[in-house]
């Protein structure tokens, strides 16, 4: 009998969910007894809300969700609720979307930052959430505390960026496990990006919200500039994979106009956002990428 199936049964449906919910647990009651191991607890439990999502019928995700969180808080409550909070409920969110999307042949690179940008919220408005409502805590102080950091000017960037690389990261390896599967499962997960007006439309938005960051929110604009960062590497990775002498020559000259650019500009910028000036470099590939697709016909690319 394959454990990666189809669930179609009532019994195989809570069974699985049953065992799933099994090693959400063991995992939340390890990472509080052994403090280091939240590094893995991290980037399985999205993968086991996700494994829910596309083996088992939906109307019993609602029970996997409920079983999950109250057998976590469960074991935890009398030492370390924190896990259950910041570890398992965004997981249980994302792993959802990202299996619902994936059934809906969304492109992958959507998938991928859709469900970051949801891992992301959802984990900062949780830590929120423990603080105010729970242990009065602040996590990210006790961070910045444990590894000397408490007098650094930017700990509001650092917050954000932490928070942002994490998620990513747990997305990024839902995405190889799922794609690993993807035959097994009978699933096509879309990897064609026919059409990049969106693509483009999406980078001019991220690109005015870092400006206005800049302007306003400061500790915010290396934040938004991380956000597209795997949409221009998508784009860097179709260019390159063209091999073209001419391309590969607009790019270097983007390079280093990027670099000129960003060494005259770096003392003018505010302080905490000079990184952003990547931005230079983005729009460069993004307009390279546009006179390539909507001035020279070509095929479509995918991402792998």
């Amino acid at each position: 009998m394959n454990f990666l199936k189809k669930k179609e049964t009532p019994v195989e449906n809570i069974a699985f969910i049953g065992i799933l919910s099994s090693i959400n647990v063991i995992f939340v009651l390890l990472s509080s007894l052994l403090p280091i191991l939240f590094l893995l607890l991290v980037f399985i439990l999205p993968l086991t809300s996700m494994i829910i999502t596309i083996y088992c019928k939906k109307k019993y995700y609602p029970i996997y969700f409920l079983t999950s969180m109250g057998l976590c808080l469960a074991v935890t409550a009398g030492f370390s609720i924190f896990d259950s909070f910041i570890y398992v409920f965004p997981s249980l969110i994302t792993g959802f979307v990202f299996g619902i999307l994936i059934e809906k042949h969304v492109n992958a690179l959507y998938i991928i930052q859709i469900n970051t940008i949801i891992q992301f919220v959802v984990t900062y408005l949780t830590f929120i959430f423990i603080e105010k409502c729970i242990t009065n805590i602040n996590f990210f102080n006790s961070l910045y505390t444990l590894f000397g950091l408490t007098d650094f000017q930017f700990k509001g960037v650092l917050t954000n960026i932490f928070t942002y690389i994490v998620a990513q990261i747990q997305i990024l390896v839902t995405y190889v496990f799922i794609k690993y599967e993807a035959k097994r499962l009978n699933l096509e997960i879309n990897l064609e990006l026919n059409n990049r007006v969106i693509l483009y439309a999406l980078y001019l938005i991220d690109l005015i919200m870092t400006i206005f960051s800049i302007i306003f929110f400061k500790d915010y604009a290396l934040l938004f500039t991380l956000l597209i960062l795997p949409s221009i590497i998508y784009l860097l990775f179709n260019l390159f994979s063209k091999k073209n002498k001419i391309i590969y020559l607009s790019l270097l000259a983007a390079f280093i106009v990027f670099v000129f650019l960003f060494a005259f500009s770096y003392q003018k910028m505010p302080a905490g956002t000079p990184l952003t000036l990547i931005h230079i470099f983005f729009v460069l590939v993004t307009i390279i990428d546009f006179i390539l697709n909507y001035c020279f016909k070509e095929k479509t690319n995918t991402i792998k």
